[in-house]
Protein backbone atom coordinates (compact mmCIF):
# COMPACT_ATOMS: atom_id res chain seq x y z
CA UNK A 1 0.00 0.00 0.00
CA UNK A 2 1.37 3.39 -1.04
CA UNK A 3 1.73 6.14 1.63
CA UNK A 4 -0.90 8.88 1.54
CA UNK A 5 0.27 12.39 0.44
CA UNK A 6 0.32 14.97 3.28
CA UNK A 7 -2.17 17.56 1.67
CA UNK A 8 -4.96 14.96 1.71
CA UNK A 9 -4.88 14.43 5.50
CA UNK A 10 -6.63 17.78 6.56
CA UNK A 11 -9.44 17.26 4.01
CA UNK A 12 -10.14 13.86 5.47
CA UNK A 13 -11.13 15.45 8.80
CA UNK A 14 -13.91 17.44 7.01
CA UNK A 15 -15.09 14.38 5.15
CA UNK A 16 -15.34 12.38 8.37
CA UNK A 17 -17.74 15.02 9.79
CA UNK A 18 -20.15 14.58 6.85
CA UNK A 19 -20.06 10.81 6.56
CA UNK A 20 -22.85 8.87 8.36
CA UNK A 21 -21.25 6.54 10.92
CA UNK A 22 -21.64 5.71 14.58
CA UNK A 23 -20.17 8.36 16.93
CA UNK A 24 -17.58 6.00 18.38
CA UNK A 25 -16.27 5.02 14.95
CA UNK A 26 -16.12 8.69 13.88
CA UNK A 27 -14.14 9.60 16.99
CA UNK A 28 -11.65 6.75 16.45
CA UNK A 29 -11.14 7.77 12.80
CA UNK A 30 -10.48 11.38 13.80
CA UNK A 31 -7.77 10.19 16.30
CA UNK A 32 -5.99 8.22 13.60
CA UNK A 33 -5.94 11.14 11.15
CA UNK A 34 -4.68 13.58 13.81
CA UNK A 35 -1.87 11.12 14.75
CA UNK A 36 -0.84 10.93 11.15
CA UNK A 37 -0.71 14.70 10.85
CA UNK A 38 1.42 14.96 14.00
CA UNK A 39 3.95 12.42 12.69
CA UNK A 40 4.33 14.17 9.35
CA UNK A 41 4.84 17.53 11.02
CA UNK A 42 7.49 16.20 13.35
CA UNK A 43 9.50 14.77 10.47
CA UNK A 44 9.26 18.02 8.55
CA UNK A 45 10.40 20.12 11.50
CA UNK A 46 13.34 18.03 12.45
CA UNK A 47 15.09 18.62 9.09
CA UNK A 48 17.51 15.82 9.91
CA UNK A 49 18.69 13.81 6.97
CA UNK A 50 18.43 10.06 7.32
CA UNK A 51 21.75 8.49 8.36
CA UNK A 52 23.94 7.54 5.45
CA UNK A 53 24.57 3.84 5.07
CA UNK A 54 27.93 2.71 6.38
CA UNK A 55 30.42 2.57 3.57
CA UNK A 56 32.30 -0.66 2.90
CA UNK A 57 35.97 -0.66 3.89
CA UNK A 58 38.26 0.38 1.07
CA UNK A 59 39.88 -2.53 -0.75
CA UNK A 60 43.64 -2.53 -1.12
CA UNK A 61 44.86 -2.13 -4.68
CA UNK A 62 46.38 -5.24 -6.19
CA UNK A 63 49.59 -3.37 -6.93
CA UNK A 64 49.79 -1.62 -3.55
CA UNK A 65 52.99 -2.41 -1.63
CA UNK A 66 52.57 -4.94 1.18
CA UNK A 67 53.86 -3.66 4.53
CA UNK A 68 57.01 -5.56 5.47
CA UNK A 69 57.72 -6.86 8.93
CA UNK A 70 60.93 -8.00 10.57
CA UNK A 71 59.98 -11.61 9.86
CA UNK A 72 59.91 -10.84 6.12
CA UNK A 73 63.52 -9.73 6.04
CA UNK A 74 65.90 -12.33 4.57
CA UNK A 75 68.00 -14.01 7.21
CA UNK A 76 71.69 -13.23 6.97
CA UNK A 77 73.78 -16.25 6.01
CA UNK A 78 77.21 -16.75 7.53
CA UNK A 79 78.98 -18.87 4.89
CA UNK A 80 81.87 -19.64 7.25
CA UNK A 81 79.67 -20.95 10.06
CA UNK A 82 77.68 -22.98 7.50
CA UNK A 83 80.82 -24.96 6.60
CA UNK A 84 81.03 -26.63 10.01
CA UNK A 85 80.90 -30.41 9.49
CA UNK A 86 78.17 -32.71 10.79
CA UNK A 87 75.61 -30.03 11.60
CA UNK A 88 72.53 -31.70 13.11
CA UNK A 89 70.04 -29.49 11.24
CA UNK A 90 71.76 -29.61 7.87
CA UNK A 91 70.09 -30.78 4.70
CA UNK A 92 72.55 -32.99 2.81
CA UNK A 93 72.59 -33.24 -0.97
CA UNK A 94 74.64 -34.90 -3.71
CA UNK A 95 76.00 -32.60 -6.41
CA UNK A 96 77.49 -33.51 -9.77
CA UNK A 97 80.22 -30.87 -10.20
CA UNK A 98 79.14 -28.67 -13.08
CA UNK A 99 79.62 -25.04 -13.96
CA UNK A 100 79.93 -23.05 -10.73
CA UNK A 101 80.78 -19.65 -9.23
CA UNK A 102 82.39 -18.64 -5.98
CA UNK A 103 80.04 -15.66 -5.77
CA UNK A 104 76.92 -14.61 -7.67
CA UNK A 105 77.93 -12.85 -10.85
CA UNK A 106 81.54 -13.94 -10.43
CA UNK A 107 83.81 -15.69 -12.88
CA UNK A 108 82.55 -19.10 -13.99
CA UNK A 109 84.36 -22.28 -12.97
CA UNK A 110 83.90 -24.73 -15.81
CA UNK A 111 82.60 -28.25 -15.32
CA UNK A 112 85.26 -30.96 -15.25
CA UNK A 113 82.97 -33.53 -16.93
CA UNK A 114 81.58 -36.84 -15.74
CA UNK A 115 78.58 -37.49 -13.54
CA UNK A 116 80.16 -38.67 -10.30
CA UNK A 117 78.59 -36.83 -7.39
CA UNK A 118 79.96 -35.51 -4.12
CA UNK A 119 78.21 -34.86 -0.84
CA UNK A 120 77.47 -31.21 -0.11
CA UNK A 121 75.39 -29.22 2.32
CA UNK A 122 72.73 -26.79 1.08
CA UNK A 123 73.38 -23.33 2.56
CA UNK A 124 70.84 -21.25 0.64
CA UNK A 125 68.87 -21.08 -2.62
CA UNK A 126 68.36 -18.26 -5.10
CA UNK A 127 66.27 -18.91 -8.19
CA UNK A 128 67.68 -21.87 -10.10
CA UNK A 129 70.97 -21.71 -8.15
CA UNK A 130 71.96 -23.30 -4.86
CA UNK A 131 74.83 -22.40 -2.58
CA UNK A 132 76.56 -25.63 -1.63
CA UNK A 133 79.00 -26.26 1.21
CA UNK A 134 81.90 -28.36 -0.10
CA UNK A 135 83.92 -30.15 2.57
CA UNK A 136 87.17 -31.73 1.41
CA UNK A 137 89.89 -33.22 3.54
CA UNK A 138 92.14 -30.22 2.91
CA UNK A 139 89.68 -27.33 2.48
CA UNK A 140 86.09 -26.28 3.06
CA UNK A 141 84.36 -23.67 0.92
CA UNK A 142 81.05 -22.78 -0.73
CA UNK A 143 80.12 -22.53 -4.40
CA UNK A 144 77.04 -21.43 -6.32
CA UNK A 145 75.88 -24.19 -8.67
CA UNK A 146 72.88 -24.97 -10.86
CA UNK A 147 70.11 -26.83 -9.05
CA UNK A 148 69.92 -29.22 -12.01
CA UNK A 149 73.28 -30.64 -10.90
CA UNK A 150 71.77 -32.00 -7.69
CA UNK A 151 70.72 -35.62 -7.49
CA UNK A 152 67.13 -36.14 -6.39
CA UNK A 153 66.37 -37.82 -3.07
CA UNK A 154 63.36 -40.01 -2.30
CA UNK A 155 61.19 -38.43 0.38
CA UNK A 156 59.46 -41.75 1.19
CA UNK A 157 59.80 -45.38 0.13
CA UNK A 158 58.54 -45.94 -3.41
CA UNK A 159 57.80 -49.21 -5.19
CA UNK A 160 58.93 -49.10 -8.80
CA UNK A 161 57.65 -52.36 -10.22
CA UNK A 162 57.04 -56.04 -9.81
CA UNK A 163 55.76 -59.13 -11.52
CA UNK A 164 53.20 -61.84 -11.16
CA UNK A 165 54.23 -64.16 -8.29
CA UNK A 166 54.67 -67.81 -9.16
CA UNK A 167 53.78 -68.92 -5.65
CA UNK A 168 51.98 -67.56 -2.62
CA UNK A 169 54.32 -65.22 -0.77
CA UNK A 170 56.54 -64.41 -3.76
CA UNK A 171 56.28 -60.61 -3.46
CA UNK A 172 58.31 -59.65 -6.52
CA UNK A 173 59.23 -55.94 -6.43
CA UNK A 174 61.88 -53.23 -6.43
CA UNK A 175 61.67 -50.47 -3.83
CA UNK A 176 63.73 -47.30 -3.52
CA UNK A 177 63.90 -46.33 0.14
CA UNK A 178 63.51 -42.85 1.58
CA UNK A 179 66.81 -40.98 1.29
CA UNK A 180 68.06 -42.87 -1.76
CA UNK A 181 69.76 -40.50 -4.26
CA UNK A 182 68.91 -40.84 -7.93
CA UNK A 183 69.86 -39.21 -11.23
CA UNK A 184 67.03 -37.45 -13.05
CA UNK A 185 66.83 -38.65 -16.67
CA UNK A 186 63.52 -37.34 -18.01
CA UNK A 187 60.37 -35.61 -16.79
CA UNK A 188 56.89 -36.17 -18.20
CA UNK A 189 53.29 -35.74 -16.99
CA UNK A 190 54.18 -35.07 -13.38
CA UNK A 191 56.64 -37.96 -13.12
CA UNK A 192 60.41 -38.23 -13.42
CA UNK A 193 62.39 -41.08 -14.94
CA UNK A 194 65.23 -41.79 -12.51
CA UNK A 195 68.25 -44.08 -12.27
CA UNK A 196 69.76 -45.29 -9.02
CA UNK A 197 73.45 -46.25 -8.78
CA UNK A 198 74.70 -48.32 -5.87
CA UNK A 199 75.19 -51.99 -5.14
CA UNK A 200 72.46 -52.47 -7.74
CA UNK A 201 71.29 -50.27 -10.58
CA UNK A 202 67.56 -49.53 -10.83
CA UNK A 203 65.54 -47.41 -13.26
CA UNK A 204 61.91 -46.35 -13.10
CA UNK A 205 59.37 -43.54 -12.96
CA UNK A 206 58.71 -41.66 -9.71
CA UNK A 207 56.02 -39.00 -9.03
CA UNK A 208 57.60 -35.54 -8.88
CA UNK A 209 56.12 -34.97 -5.44
CA UNK A 210 58.25 -37.75 -3.95
CA UNK A 211 61.56 -36.20 -5.03
CA UNK A 212 63.53 -33.57 -3.11
CA UNK A 213 66.88 -31.82 -3.63
CA UNK A 214 68.17 -32.67 -0.17
CA UNK A 215 67.35 -34.59 2.97
CA UNK A 216 68.49 -35.26 6.54
CA UNK A 217 72.00 -36.57 7.05
CA UNK A 218 72.18 -40.37 7.13
CA UNK A 219 74.75 -42.55 8.92
CA UNK A 220 77.96 -42.80 6.91
CA UNK A 221 78.48 -46.52 6.45
CA UNK A 222 79.14 -48.35 3.26
CA UNK A 223 81.29 -50.16 0.81
CA UNK A 224 79.96 -48.64 -2.42
CA UNK A 225 82.49 -46.63 -4.49
CA UNK A 226 80.01 -43.78 -5.00
CA UNK A 227 80.59 -42.84 -1.37
CA UNK A 228 76.87 -42.61 -0.69
CA UNK A 229 75.92 -44.26 2.59
CA UNK A 230 74.59 -47.78 1.93
CA UNK A 231 75.11 -51.08 3.68
CA UNK A 232 74.03 -54.60 2.92
CA UNK A 233 71.39 -55.82 5.35
CA UNK A 234 71.66 -59.59 5.95
CA UNK A 235 68.42 -61.57 6.10
CA UNK A 236 69.74 -64.90 7.40
CA UNK A 237 68.98 -66.65 4.13
CA UNK A 238 71.63 -68.60 2.21
CA UNK A 239 73.59 -66.50 -0.27
CA UNK A 240 74.00 -67.07 -3.98
CA UNK A 241 77.29 -66.00 -5.57
CA UNK A 242 76.80 -64.17 -8.86
CA UNK A 243 78.80 -62.13 -11.35
CA UNK A 244 78.48 -58.34 -11.66
CA UNK A 245 75.89 -57.45 -14.29
CA UNK A 246 73.52 -60.23 -13.24
CA UNK A 247 69.91 -59.16 -13.83
CA UNK A 248 67.07 -59.60 -11.35
CA UNK A 249 63.85 -59.89 -13.36
CA UNK A 250 60.13 -59.59 -12.75
CA UNK A 251 59.46 -63.12 -14.10
CA UNK A 252 61.64 -66.25 -14.56
CA UNK A 253 62.18 -65.77 -18.27
CA UNK A 254 64.82 -63.86 -20.20
CA UNK A 255 62.41 -61.52 -22.00
CA UNK A 256 60.76 -60.25 -18.80
CA UNK A 257 61.32 -56.78 -17.38
CA UNK A 258 64.51 -56.09 -15.44
CA UNK A 259 63.98 -54.95 -11.87
CA UNK A 260 67.66 -54.38 -11.02
CA UNK A 261 71.16 -55.06 -12.31
CA UNK A 262 73.96 -55.94 -9.92
CA UNK A 263 76.90 -53.51 -9.94
CA UNK A 264 80.61 -54.41 -10.18
CA UNK A 265 80.96 -54.48 -6.41
CA UNK A 266 78.11 -56.92 -5.74
CA UNK A 267 78.97 -60.62 -5.86
CA UNK A 268 76.16 -62.22 -3.88
CA UNK A 269 72.41 -62.03 -3.21
CA UNK A 270 70.11 -63.85 -0.80
CA UNK A 271 68.38 -67.00 -2.06
CA UNK A 272 64.67 -67.10 -1.23
CA UNK A 273 64.10 -70.41 -3.01
CA UNK A 274 65.17 -72.29 -6.11
CA UNK A 275 62.87 -72.40 -9.11
CA UNK A 276 63.33 -74.80 -12.03
CA UNK A 277 67.02 -74.61 -13.02
CA UNK A 278 68.66 -72.24 -13.74
CA UNK A 279 66.27 -69.79 -12.04
CA UNK A 280 66.28 -68.64 -8.42
CA UNK A 281 63.99 -66.33 -6.48
CA UNK A 282 66.50 -63.95 -4.88
CA UNK A 283 66.52 -60.86 -2.70
CA UNK A 284 68.87 -57.97 -2.07
CA UNK A 285 68.38 -55.32 0.64
CA UNK A 286 70.43 -52.35 1.82
CA UNK A 287 69.80 -48.86 3.20
CA UNK A 288 68.69 -47.56 -0.20
CA UNK A 289 66.94 -50.43 -2.01
CA UNK A 290 64.99 -53.62 -1.57
CA UNK A 291 64.69 -56.01 -4.51
CA UNK A 292 62.96 -59.40 -4.77
CA UNK A 293 62.89 -61.10 -8.16
CA UNK A 294 64.09 -63.90 -10.38
CA UNK A 295 67.72 -64.43 -11.39
CA UNK A 296 69.32 -66.92 -13.74
CA UNK A 297 73.00 -67.76 -13.43
CA UNK A 298 73.10 -68.37 -17.20
CA UNK A 299 71.43 -65.07 -18.13
CA UNK A 300 73.87 -62.81 -20.04
CA UNK A 301 74.99 -59.74 -18.05
CA UNK A 302 72.92 -56.60 -18.35
CA UNK A 303 74.13 -53.15 -19.29
CA UNK A 304 75.41 -50.93 -16.49
CA UNK A 305 75.34 -47.12 -16.61
CA UNK A 306 78.32 -46.46 -14.39
CA UNK A 307 78.85 -43.14 -12.71
CA UNK A 308 82.02 -41.87 -14.33
CA UNK A 309 84.59 -39.25 -13.54
CA UNK A 310 85.98 -36.72 -16.02
CA UNK A 311 87.14 -38.15 -19.34
CA UNK A 312 90.37 -36.20 -18.89
CA UNK A 313 91.73 -35.78 -15.40
CA UNK A 314 91.86 -32.09 -14.45
CA UNK A 315 95.28 -30.51 -13.81
CA UNK A 316 96.59 -30.21 -10.30
CA UNK A 317 98.23 -27.33 -8.49
CA UNK A 318 102.00 -26.92 -8.44
CA UNK A 319 102.68 -26.23 -4.74
CA UNK A 320 105.14 -23.51 -3.86
CA UNK A 321 104.14 -22.75 -0.27
CA UNK A 322 102.69 -24.25 2.89
CA UNK A 323 99.87 -22.31 4.52
CA UNK A 324 98.67 -22.88 8.10
CA UNK A 325 95.45 -24.59 9.07
CA UNK A 326 92.49 -22.22 9.17
CA UNK A 327 93.82 -19.83 6.48
CA UNK A 328 90.85 -17.86 5.13
CA UNK A 329 89.70 -18.30 1.52
CA UNK A 330 87.97 -15.35 -0.18
CA UNK A 331 85.89 -15.42 -3.36
CA UNK A 332 88.15 -12.77 -4.90
CA UNK A 333 90.50 -9.97 -3.93
CA UNK A 334 88.49 -7.87 -1.47
CA UNK A 335 85.60 -10.30 -1.68
CA UNK A 336 83.60 -12.30 0.82
CA UNK A 337 85.26 -14.96 2.97
CA UNK A 338 83.77 -18.27 1.77
CA UNK A 339 86.07 -20.95 3.17
CA UNK A 340 89.24 -21.98 4.92
CA UNK A 341 92.10 -24.47 4.73
CA UNK A 342 91.92 -27.62 6.87
CA UNK A 343 95.32 -28.58 8.26
CA UNK A 344 98.67 -27.21 7.16
CA UNK A 345 98.60 -27.64 3.37
CA UNK A 346 100.78 -27.35 0.30
CA UNK A 347 99.22 -24.77 -2.02
CA UNK A 348 100.07 -22.61 -5.00
CA UNK A 349 100.53 -19.06 -3.69
CA UNK A 350 101.09 -15.94 -5.80
CA UNK A 351 101.33 -12.29 -4.76
CA UNK A 352 98.51 -10.07 -6.07
CA UNK A 353 99.82 -6.91 -4.36
CA UNK A 354 98.17 -4.78 -1.71
CA UNK A 355 98.40 -7.55 0.92
CA UNK A 356 96.34 -9.94 -1.22
CA UNK A 357 97.40 -13.35 -2.50
CA UNK A 358 96.11 -15.90 -4.99
CA UNK A 359 95.83 -19.24 -3.20
CA UNK A 360 95.04 -22.30 -5.36
CA UNK A 361 93.99 -25.72 -4.08
CA UNK A 362 92.86 -28.92 -5.80
CA UNK A 363 89.09 -29.51 -5.90
CA UNK A 364 86.63 -31.74 -7.79
CA UNK A 365 86.45 -28.89 -10.33
CA UNK A 366 90.22 -28.90 -10.72
CA UNK A 367 92.44 -26.17 -9.22
CA UNK A 368 90.45 -23.21 -7.89
CA UNK A 369 92.23 -19.91 -7.22
CA UNK A 370 90.85 -18.27 -4.09
CA UNK A 371 92.12 -15.02 -2.58
CA UNK A 372 93.89 -14.80 0.78
CA UNK A 373 94.85 -11.74 2.77
CA UNK A 374 98.07 -11.10 4.67
CA UNK A 375 100.93 -8.65 4.89
CA UNK A 376 103.34 -11.45 3.94
CA UNK A 377 103.02 -15.02 2.67
CA UNK A 378 103.80 -16.20 6.20
CA UNK A 379 101.14 -14.02 7.84
CA UNK A 380 97.91 -14.97 6.08
CA UNK A 381 94.68 -14.23 7.92
CA UNK A 382 92.65 -17.11 9.34
CA UNK A 383 88.87 -17.35 9.72
CA UNK A 384 88.11 -20.97 10.63
CA UNK A 385 85.81 -21.15 13.68
CA UNK A 386 87.54 -22.24 16.86
CA UNK A 387 87.87 -25.99 17.12
CA UNK A 388 86.72 -26.67 13.53
CA UNK A 389 90.19 -27.47 12.12
CA UNK A 390 93.45 -28.91 13.48
CA UNK A 391 95.68 -26.27 15.04
CA UNK A 392 98.51 -25.00 12.85
CA UNK A 393 101.92 -26.55 13.36
CA UNK A 394 103.83 -24.59 15.97
CA UNK A 395 100.68 -23.07 17.45
CA UNK A 396 100.55 -22.81 21.22
CA UNK A 397 98.42 -25.59 22.77
CA UNK A 398 95.09 -24.55 24.32
CA UNK A 399 95.19 -23.54 27.95
CA UNK A 400 95.09 -26.56 30.21
CA UNK A 401 96.06 -29.03 27.49
CA UNK A 402 98.46 -31.82 28.48
CA UNK A 403 101.95 -31.45 27.02
CA UNK A 404 102.84 -33.72 24.11
CA UNK A 405 105.15 -36.63 25.04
Amino acid sequence: MMPMPMPMLPSMLSMLSMMPMPPLVRARARQLVRAALAGVGLAACSGAAPPAPASAPALARADAPVPRTHADEPQAIDPIAALAPDRDDEQVAWLVPGRAQLELGGAAIEAPGGDRSLEVGIIERQGSLVRAAVRLDHARFSVWADRAGLLAQLAIDHRLGGGAPRAIGDDVHAVLRAGASVHRLERKDGRTHVRYHGAVEIEGWVPDGLLADSGPRRPRVGRIPTGRPTRYIPTGRPTLHVLPGAVIRAEPRWASAALATLAETTFFVDTVREIAPPWFLVAYTDDDVEVVGYLSKTDPPGRLHRERGPDVAPPTVVPNAVVPSGTCLHARRGGEAIGYVVGDRDVELDDLGGSWWSLSVDTPWGPIAFAARGSTRDALAACAPAGSVPPPAGAAPPAGAAPSP
